[in-house]
């Protein structure tokens, strides 16, 4: 067994993005700046930064929550920072949401989701399942998606890894809960930018994004700004969960206790496998030589699993020696 153990990760909340409502017939009417409230949302359409509550007003958000959260107060608070839909920006203007996918799940789980509120319980077995899929749907088309297949296919949903101060997100939701009982069971990828500008989620993985925003450490677990000297930069975030589930990683076999408590360490066999896709990923990336290769590192053991039920590793870029020897600037450097 390999004893390859990274510090601490920071969990992989980027990757399970926090929900929206529930389904009926009829809801509280949103008016858009053109006094019709919206119909339906598409992909590559950006928006401003207008949230639910703020749209509705407090009295018709708590009705919002009584409608399509069963009345409770901690499903509903998973709608508050919900992008309202009231504002569509051309996306070559500032602007801070962007839908850059709509997907739907397999007809099986979508027959699962009884309730809007379904959609609220990240702790529920249910909400996984959809998260898991979603992530690896709205992933599909994009780079890291493209590593995971090109790299054999383990299903993991490989994401990207952003500085959490940095200023820019990515999430998903499903549609609104008014959409949603109507019919519209799909589900918003979206690429946030806490200040309004024209990034677009296609830039991610290259040097149009900040360095501020990527993420660097010094092993074990010291975070430091990619700009300084460095010995490995976070480039995607991992979810294991299916893999897990399909038996090609071993999440219980995963946890172990040393000297200086728990710690994860995999075997080689599934190091090999996940370094294939942080390899994959690297190469479609980068234009870094200097022998920078990309290596899969587990999450610490209070991450086997996360709060949200989630099995996160990480792709590190890095010389692979013992300790790495330092660098400096970002592996994104394509233009």
């Amino acid at each position: 067994m390999s004893t390859r153990v990274a510090g601490t990760i920071a969990a992989a909340a980027l990757l399970i993005g926090l929900t929206a409502c529930s389904s009926e017939a009829t809801a509280p009417k949103r008016e858009s700046t053109a006094d019709q409230p919206v119909k339906t949302l598409t992909a590559d359409t950006c928006w401003g930064d207008q949230q639910l509550p703020d749209a509705l007003g407090a009295k018709a958000f708590d009705a919002w929550v009584d409608k399509y959260a069963g009345g409770d107060s901690t499903l509903g608070d998973a709608m508050r920072d919900d992008a309202a839909f009231t504002d569509e920006i051309d996306c070559s203007s500032p602007h801070s949401l962007e839908l850059y996918n709509v997907v739907e799940v397999s007809p099986q789980l979508t027959a699962r989701i009884k309730d809007y509120a379904d959609l609220l319980d990240q702790k529920s077995e249910l909400y996984r399942k959809v998260r898991d899929q979603v992530n690896d749907l709205c992933m599909a088309g994009t780079p890291y998606g493209q590593a995971q297949r090109k790299a054999g296919g383990l299903p993991v949903q490989l994401g990207p890894s952003l500085n959490v101060n940095g200023g820019l997100h990515v999430a998903w939701d499903p549609f609104p809960a008014d959409l949603w009982a109507q019919g519209q069971k799909k589900f918003v990828c979206t690429f946030e930018q806490d200040r309004p500008g024209t990034l677009r989620f296609a830039d991610i993985t290259t040097s149009k994004v900040p360095i501020t925003a990527r993420v660097c450490l010094n092993t074990p677990g010291t975070y430091l700004p990619c700009s300084r000297r460095h010995q490995a930069e976070d480039i995607g975030e991992m979810i294991l969960n299916t893999a897990i589930e399909n038996g090609q990683v071993n999440g219980k076999r995963a946890v172990r206790t040393g000297a200086r408590g728990a710690y994860v360490a995999l075997s080689d066999a599934e190091y090999a496998r996940l370094d294939k896709v942080c390899q994959t990923l690297l190469d479609s990336v980068s234009a870094t030589k200097g022998g920078v290769a990309g290596r899969a590192y587990p999450g610490s053991a209070s991450q086997w699993p996360s709060d949200s039920g989630a099995y996160v590793a990480s792709c590190f870029a890095l010389k692979p020696f013992e300790p790495p020897p330092p660098t400096r600037g970002t592996v994104f450097n394509r233009p």
